[in-house]
């Protein structure tokens, strides 16, 4: 049975779940979109997602992408 590191992915699972709320306040933000106004255009609770705290959905990423107007390999492409 191969080796896992457990420690490694937890935190590399967390880094990227933080890269991905940073890029959505960053859209966000950009746009000049408030998060209630966010939420009252899409009903997607982007205050909860820009936490970092929990895991972002594709079909929410893609809800999100779509009303940013960008794709989804451009909303990926400055995550690394």
């Amino acid at each position: 049975m191969a080796y896992v590191d457990f420690k490694h992915l937890i935190q590399t699972e967390n880094d990227f779940k933080l890269k991905v709320a940073l890029q959505l306040k960053r859209l966000r933000v950009q746009k000049l979109i408030s998060q209630d106004q966010f939420y009252q255009d899409t009903n997607i609770n982007i205050a909860r997602l820009e936490t970092g705290k929990y895991d972002t959905r594709m079909t929410t990423i893609r809800k999100v992408c779509f009303y940013f107007e960008i794709s989804i390999s451009d909303f990926f492409k400055d995550i690394k």
